[in-house]
């Protein structure tokens, strides 16, 4: 498998629901630096965060990757580029936050893994980039 179909196996995992196809593509051991978070946590802790939230407190929910750029060496690899992540909670607005994000995974028994991922919102990097 690519590094560009491990990714396409994760989005199709997130687009789908499958919680436990996601999570299998995660090192245990990996860094996640999440948008609502305000800690890195690794996989164990994104679990506890994800479950926090509970699938039964959404209507919906996407994550939309776009823009990517892969890079891979040997076994290691990156992904990074733009998404947008949607959801409706049931009681509460719709929420939409355009993000950028960066991945880095790395083959671990032959499979690629994710070792690190972070996404922040589009905002936080363009809110006064440059001194006035």
């Amino acid at each position: 498998m690519t590094l560009a179909e491990a990714f396409e196996t994760l989005r199709n995992a997130l687009a789908t629901g499958d919680l436990e196809g996601f999570y299998g593509l995660i090192l245990p051991e990996a860094h996640i630096l999440d948008e609502d978070l305000p800690f890195a946590g690794d996989k164990a802790a994104f679990q506890d965060h994800i479950s926090f939230h509970g699938p039964d407190n959404w209507e919906g929910f996407g994550w939309i990757p776009r823009d990517l750029r892969f890079f891979q060496q040997r076994g290691t690899g990156s992904v990074v580029g733009y998404s947008t992540f949607r959801g409706k909670p049931r009681d509460a607005g719709y929420r939409i936050r355009p993000m950028m994000f960066s991945q880095g995974w790395r083959k671990a028994d032959g499979d690629w893994k994710l070792a690190l991922w972070h996404q922040s919102p589009i905002v936080g990097h363009v809110t006064r980039i440059s001194p006035a």
